[in-house]
């Protein structure tokens, strides 16, 4: 029992936030606690005239984009797999993945609004504008600009997912038995290769709608205002005492919303799967179509540039004085705002900073010692457990996490505020460092224990230096999630700890474009440093390694 001790005390921590979110969201929905939030709060929401409008925008946005991160993926897997754009797409695609979504989502703005990057750069030569044009292209009303940031923002995540699933199914071979049987390339893929692939990357895709569904900030940023999506217009009742019951109302609908979105994929899973039985049972062999592909790759060379041209246009903003429209580039440049000392960026900088160190720690350690729990056979195999906060709407969570905070008087402190984004690091530090642990050859264990070493000296000197490159990687993406988390430092955090996403997404629209530019620069510099050094680190290690072993080889030599 004592073995198991710890294992259930890291469940405790991970599981009771959650259990605890969702009551504290389902009962001021059911009027159960009228101090905190009076009413009927289920007959409230359904009654208030923007419901069922944001509800709708929040379907057409969410399941549009997810549809298209889902095409746009397989079309890059079937056009570039095993070409030179392949190699280049997956050295490119980690850093764009680190870049918070806030910061791609005022980058979109910079770059394609009415007096953008992009209208400057055609005017006034070819539009024969010298004044921005009056149309309202971003945030639009029909909600395609959110649906274009959170496709070139989620589509990196899941191909990268598909693209360490590849080598696991032997792609090539796939490819040259069913090219020896006469198939074209889109054949052997959608006969072979994606039924095997779509089961592995499923958990990626319903993470990826269920964020899609109910994000916030990205909604905030490029989204409408009327209606809003329902996230944003629950948000908006939140801060309402009298609207406290309505806002979880209508979170728990959310997250039923999110439920029924989840049992209508696999309802179309099965009928997919059926309808492919049918037609592989044909035996058409498909002809190639060398048009496809070459769609295929301008669709992730633009794809991959826009978020490019978007982070490179916050660059040149963030270091403009003067740039008036329609000038193709700045008039002025001007560096101050990053040399002279500035605390508007370096105040939300340093609280940023520590809080993700802190909760990515938490989460590297936690890790750490449910995989090392779970291979002595003192926990079980659980992975699933660890999804759920991705899984369900952040509002249905935080919601009920801000009222519990309230009850026990932690709302506002900095231990909670972490707490909070070591509850979303910790799924994917358990999803990078999982399969690399549980592969990882006993027999180096076995052989320094034999050698007489104790266990924890095991550990620290050969488990963990041998798993360094999965480790930097998992801390380098903890960091990455803590600083793009907005939400969970709102609620929690009282306004108390401005962080970068606080400050860059209640900044924006009031603060003229070179502070919120340096704002979403710095938020995405964190994250691609901590991938850096991600990369760097592991090299070193080895390279201290190489030399201490060289040095060590010399001396028994001259011995």
């Amino acid at each position: 029992m004592w073995r198991r001790l710890p294992a259930v005390l890291l469940l405790a921590l991970f599981g009771c936030p959650i259990v605890l979110g969702l009551l504290g969201t389902l009962l001021p929905a059911l009027g159960a606690t009228p101090n905190l939030a009076p009413g009927n709060g289920f007959a409230m929401v359904l009654q208030d005239s923007r419901f069922v409008g944001a509800t709708l925008l929040s379907l057409k946005t969410g399941l549009g984009a997810t549809l298209l991160v889902l095409l746009f993926t397989i079309i890059a897997l079937v056009s570039l797999h095993n070409s030179r754009l392949w190699v280049w797409l997956s050295a490119t695609l980690p850093p764009l993945l680190a870049v918070p979504h806030a910061a791609i989502a005022v980058g979109l703005v910079f770059l394609i609004a009415p007096s953008g990057a992009l209208v400057r750069l055609l005017s006034p030569a070819i539009t024969g504008w010298t004044r921005p044009p009056d149309m309202w292209l971003i945030p639009d009303v029909y909600g395609l600009s959110l649906i274009l940031g959170l496709v070139i923002k989620e589509t990196p995540f899941l191909l990268l997912t598909a693209a360490a699933q590849l080598p696991q199914l032997n792609v090539d071979a796939s490819l040259k038995i069913g090219r020896t049987l006469g198939y074209s390339p889109a054949r052997c893929w959608s006969r072979l290769i994606l039924p095997q692939l779509y089961p592995r990357i499923r958990l990626t895709l319903l993470i990826i709608m269920a964020f899609n569904l109910t994000v916030v900030d990205m909604a905030l940023l490029l989204g409408p205002s009327n209606p809003p999506t329902l996230s944003v217009f629950l948000m908006s009742l939140v801060n309402d005492p009298g609207s406290r019951a309505a806002a979880s109302a209508g979170a728990v609908l959310l997250a039923v919303l999110v439920a029924v979105c989840f049992a209508v994929v696999v309802i179309l899973e099965r009928l997919v799967s059926t309808v492919a039985r049918v037609r592989a049972r044909s035996g058409a062999r498909g002809r190639g179509s060398s048009l496809f592909r070459v769609f295929g790759k301008l669709l992730a060379l633009l794809s991959v540039s826009l978020s490019i041209a978007a982070l490179f246009v916050l660059l040149i903003w963030s270091v403009t004085q003067r740039w008036r429209f329609p000038d193709a580039y700045p008039s002025a440049w001007a560096f101050d705002r990053w040399f002279s000392g500035n605390s508007s960026l370096i105040d939300p900088a340093i609280s940023t900073l520590t809080i993700a160190s802190a909760a990515a720690l938490l989460a590297m350690v936690a890790a750490v010692t449910w995989l090392e729990l779970e291979r002595r056979g003192c926990a079980p195999k659980i992975d699933g457990i660890w999804f759920i906060p991705l899984l369900v709407p952040q509002v249905s969570l935080l919601f009920g996490w801000q009222a519990m905070a309230y009850w026990v008087g932690a709302d506002g402190h900095w231990l909670t505020v972490v707490y909070t984004h070591w509850l979303y690091t910790m799924p994917y530090v358990i999803l990078i460092l999982a399969v690399a642990w549980r592969e990882l050859d006993p027999a180096w264990s076995h052989a320094a224990h034999a050698l007489g070493a104790g266990y924890w000296r095991v550990l620290f000197i050969i488990r963990l230096p041998l798993l360094i490159k999965p480790l930097s990687q998992a801390f380098a993406i903890a960091i990455a999630v803590s600083v793009a988390q907005y939400l969970p430092t709102l609620l929690l955090g009282g306004g108390r700890h401005q962080t970068l996403a606080i400050e860059l997404v209640t900044s924006f629209g009031g603060v003229d474009r070179r502070t919120i530019a340096a704002l979403a620069v710095l938020q995405s510099v964190l994250p691609l440093i901590a991938f850096v050094l991600a990369l760097l680190y592991p090299r070193w290690c080895s390279a201290r390694l190489a030399r201490k072993n060289a040095l060590a080889s010399r001396q028994w030599i001259r011995s």
